[in-house]
């Protein structure tokens, strides 16, 4: 290769070799695999110290978007960046790739245990919540801070007795520093246990299990009723419609019309009905707060507990009125956790009088801060929070209403700025201790089976990963990440801190061609 350049060409290579310290042979190698290379307009930036950054960048970065947080396979990945044409820059072949992919999924485990470490102390109290979640044969264990939604608990496990949710969720809490003050969960026997005996604290009931359950009994007699009827009103209508295109005689017709009327007033009748169910649905959700709607006065777990009996004695009547029977005893079952779902109220109020010992307040301030300031606070986090267009409205309004009385109030007027920031904060802090619903949980056990879904399987390390990623990459639109919400700090960027741990890039190699001899080519047999 080397005898074949001109004498020009062959004295250049020379001093290139010599200046960098090589052989003249291997920079000739070096050469031809340049020009190999740079096939395309974009190939010579990829060459520059500034192009291998971004190309670093860019490879690990769809790595972690889309190999690891979507769960797509590495045959995918690969030939996304054959079609961007980085193959002859990077080793991108799904081997290389798996190898990259099970290197970040170990960075990204030990990035959590380097920033879980947190120091002794006072162990921070949170509302817990746990549930568990199936895919195929796989069974993950679950356990979430509410207010925060940082995922304390996320493993693969045998079986789902209190003895299993323990052993897990001990270990976590106490490395973590933290205290389960109120557990919100389904009314799992397990799960009551782990609340009473592990975390000795209140296991209170989950509304959206118990809304979701007179919804699977009611709701859904309602939506079979309207399906019937719909289907009345189009069989009338089509009968109606047919005797007109038949000239047939005016009584027939009238008898049809008629028909058809009382098939539209059958459907609007159960409308009616369906629409008072969804009313009641709702004002369970409304009823089940540390402040009064109307007024915005303070709330007991007592007259919560009353206001939802009334509402499961008006389901009660609904259902009879429209001939729906219980037979599996639901409203019985909803009826018997109603104590448990009032509990947080009274838990909350608790909460919210020991957080306040330490400052020394007089009853005035107290009174502005516990009555004024905080339901503005409250129904603010309520209103952002539901996704529920009447629900919201209905907060928005709580919220106007408690606004108006805090803008008037003449401590309010009164008050420093810094004083009342002071405030705002500790309110904020406050409000999001209230926690009724394991929704949170649910979604995050739904976005798991999709990315079950999404790779044929979820693996421990990757499920390990996505965990790390739950809690200190997911951005709430505040800009924060759930670990930063719990443990009121900063942590350093996971994306950038991952980049800096994931080394270089692995080389191209050339493909071997593979020949597959044809055996019924017999050249070595004469004709």
């Amino acid at each position: 290769m080397f005898s074949q350049l001109t004498e020009v060409g062959r004295q250049s290579i020379r001093k290139m070799a010599e200046i960098i310290g090589l052989s003249k042979d291997r920079v000739m190698r070096s050469l031809k695999s340049l020009s190999q290379r740079n096939r395309y307009p974009e190939s010579s930036f990829w060459e520059t110290e500034e192009g291998y950054y971004w190309l670093r960048l860019l490879v690990f970065a769809v790595l972690f978007e889309f190999g690891i947080k979507a769960n797509q396979g590495a045959d995918r990945l690969s030939t996304f960046f054959k079609r961007v044409r980085l193959e002859r820059h990077v080793g991108v072949s799904p081997t290389a790739l798996r190898s990259l992919l099970t290197r970040m999924e170990e960075e990204l485990t030990r990035y959590q245990e380097i920033q879980g470490k947190q120091p002794s102390g006072t162990p921070r109290e949170i509302i817990a919540s746990g549930d568990e979640t199936f895919f195929n044969e796989m069974m993950v264990l679950v356990l979430m801070d509410l207010s925060s939604g940082y995922v304390i608990v996320e493993e693969e496990a045998g079986d789902r007795s209190y003895e299993t949710w323990r052993s897990k969720a001990e270990a976590r809490l106490n490395q973590l520093g933290l205290k389960v003050r109120h557990f919100v969960s389904d009314r799992a026997q397990a799960l009551i246990k782990l609340a009473l005996d592990g975390f000795g604290c209140a296991a209170g009931a989950d509304i959206f299990h118990a809304q979701h359950e007179v919804g699977k009994w009611l709701g859904v007699a309602f939506w079979r009723m309207l399906g019937h009827a719909n289907k009345a009103v189009r069989t009338a209508k089509q009968g109606l419609e047919s005797l007109r295109n038949r000239h047939a005689n005016p009584t027939a017709i009238d008898a049809a019309e008629k028909q058809v009327e009382q098939a539209e007033a059958d459907k609007d009748a159960i409308q009616r009905e369906r629409d008072k169910y969804s009313e009641t649905q709702q004002e369970v959700s409304t009823s089940v707060h540390a402040f009064s709607l109307e007024d915005n006065h303070r709330k007991t777990s007592a007259q919560v507990e009353a206001q939802l009996q009334q509402q499961m004695d008006r389901f009660q009547a609904i259902a009879q009125a429209n001939s729906v029977d219980d037979n599996k005893g639901t409203l019985d079952k909803v009826r018997k956790q109603i104590g448990d779902l009032a509990s947080i109220v009274d838990g909350w109020w608790l909460w919210v009088i020991e957080s306040l010992v330490g400052y020394g307040l007089g009853k005035e301030k107290q009174d502005w801060l516990l009555y004024i300031l905080l339901p503005v606070i409250y129904w603010h986090q309520q209103m952002e929070k539901s996704q529920h267009a009447e629900l919201k409205k209905v907060y928005r309004k709580a919220w106007k209403k408690a606004l108006a009385m805090w803008e008037s109030h003449t401590m309010t007027l009164a008050m420093s700025s810094e004083e009342i920031n002071q405030w705002l904060s500790w309110s904020e802090w406050i409000s999001a201790k209230f926690q009724r619903a394991s929704s949170a949980v649910e979604g995050r056990n739904g976005w798991l089976s999709q990315m079950h879904h999404n790779g044929r399987g979820l693996r421990p390390k990757r499920l390990n990963a996505l965990t790390v990623i739950h809690n200190f990459d997911l951005k709430r639109r505040d800009g924060t990440t759930a670990a930063e919400r719990l443990f009121n700090r900063q942590f350093p960027d996971l994306f950038e801190w991952l980049v800096g741990q994931m080394g270089e890039l692995p080389l191209p190699r050339q493909p071997g061609q593979l020949s597959i001899p044809n055996p019924l080519n017999l050249q070595g047999v004469a004709a």
